[in-house]
């Protein structure tokens, strides 16, 4: 009732302002500011009509809910009054009918609750009856497979010392037939390294180092040492040609080669050629082990080992190099007779060769080379009309050994085939084409 109260003054008030705003329309005309101004205020009315209208109906929907508790909570006041005054309260209603209903619900549930309690009490002893029962089966099941159990680690330990014995005794056995065999072993080993050594000794072969370097190809027909030229016998009729190099040597008692110079041919003629002798000075290196000076500058490798012996593997010439005068020597000039030679070269007939060591050039670097790259040595060898071979076989009658030729399979096969090998330092006079 008092929000309808409310609702209805705030109505009237609300259309009184409605009313007197219209009037003051109605009697002037406002200009633009103002009608503006006056909308705002209209609009802000209407917002506040809005709002105490959805007040009120807030308000009504309280009151309506609190209506309905209040009936509910009459509703349980009057059940609870007529359930406990009884039957004097109003017997026109039923109510005693209805304590009557209660009660008897009442002891029907205490009797159900008695039978209840009975129940489980006999359910309990009948549980407790069969757990005591389970109880003497299981003991009994337990007994049994305790002594099955006992029974069959026995056995299984009796097989295990059995078994223990019999590995033992084999074990023993074994260790004298591995012994007996361990001593026939270390005497069959003897005998067969005993004939792999009378093999290898049969079979082996040192490495044949070649001799073109002291096979004449021809001699100084015409010696004029002041002006360091010569004149050989041979010309382009035996395949000689401007550009090539020759060592002139001279034989000494007891079979010793003497060095003397290298010449280059100027002008070929068809049966002689002038040559020109080469001087300048050069540093050889030294190899500071053996004491080793190498016989020409290019020369980087010793032909010693760091024991001293002569071999394949070579050891670099570190030491400090020694300078000398390359030419001919004015104590022992170049005389008509002397002998002349070039290793790849041959007037009778056209060497082949094989270059041994790997061959493999990363980056423009060949790793097994000493001082020249095998395209290098071979391009020198072609131009001095000697062939290059990719195999050795018995056609192959020398082999130019690059450093650790050894790695090549090739090497290995021509040294057993007896083919003699040429080492790069000892031709690199003759490599050199500047």
């Amino acid at each position: 009732m008092i929000a309808l109260v409310a609702f209805i003054i705030l109505s009237l008030l609300f259309g009184f302002f409605a009313y007197e705003g219209y009037s003051r329309l109605e009697g002037e005309q406002p200009d633009a500011e103002e009608s503006t101004r006056m909308d705002a205020q209209i609009r802000r009315a209407q917002e506040d009509v809005e709002k105490v209208e959805k007040e009120i109906r807030n308000v009504q929907s309280d009151i309506v809910a609190t209506r309905d508790q209040l009936a509910f909570q009459r509703a349980r006041y009057e059940f609870g009054r007529y359930l406990t005054v009884g039957a004097e309260l109003d017997e026109k209603k039923g109510v005693i009918g209805l304590y009557e209903f209660a009660y008897k619900a009442r002891l029907g549930i205490v009797d159900a609750g008695k039978k209840f309690e009975t129940a489980a009490a006999d359910l309990g002893t009948k549980v407790k009856e069969k757990k005591e029962e389970t109880k003497g089966v299981f003991r009994k099941e337990e007994t049994e497979v305790r002594e099955q159990s006992e029974g069959q680690v026995k056995k299984s330990q009796e097989d295990k010392d059995a078994s223990l014995a019999r590995v033992a005794a084999e074990k023993q056995a074994l260790d004298r037939d591995e012994k007996t065999y361990r001593q026939n072993k270390n005497y069959e080993q003897s005998a067969l390294d005993e004939y792999k050594r009378q093999l290898d000794y049969l079979t082996s072969r040192e490495v044949e180092h070649a001799t073109v370097l002291n096979e004449p190809d021809g001699k100084v027909i015409t010696s004029d040492p002041v002006h360091n030229t010569v004149i050989i016998s041979l010309g382009t009729a035996h395949g000689v040609r401007n550009g090539w190099r020759f060592e002139v040597f001279a034989w000494k008692p007891g079979n010793r080669k003497v060095h003397k110079a290298f010449i280059e041919v100027r002008k070929a003629s068809v049966d002689v050629s002038d040559c020109l002798i080469l001087q300048k000075p050069v540093r050889l290196p030294r190899d500071p082990l053996s004491n080793y000076i190498a016989t020409q500058p290019e020369e980087l490798w010793s032909p010693l080992q760091e024991s001293g012996r002569a071999g394949a593997l070579l050891q670099g010439l570190t030491g400090e190099p020694k300078t000398v005068a390359m030419g001919m020597a004015f104590m022992d000039p170049i005389v008509v007779g002397d002998y002349i030679q070039n290793p790849f070269y041959s007037p009778a007939k056209t060497h082949t060769f094989y270059i041994a060591g790997d061959k493999v050039i990363q980056q423009g670097i060949q790793k097994s080379a000493i001082a020249y790259s095998w395209p290098q040595i071979e391009r020198v060898l072609e131009s001095y009309g000697a062939k290059v071979a990719k195999k050795v076989d018995l056609s192959v009658n020398c082999v130019l050994a690059q450093k650790n030729p050894q790695d090549d399979p090739e090497y290995n096969r021509a040294v057993s085939l007896g083919i003699p090998v040429l080492y790069e330092w000892e031709v690199f006079r003759f490599l050199n084409q500047e």
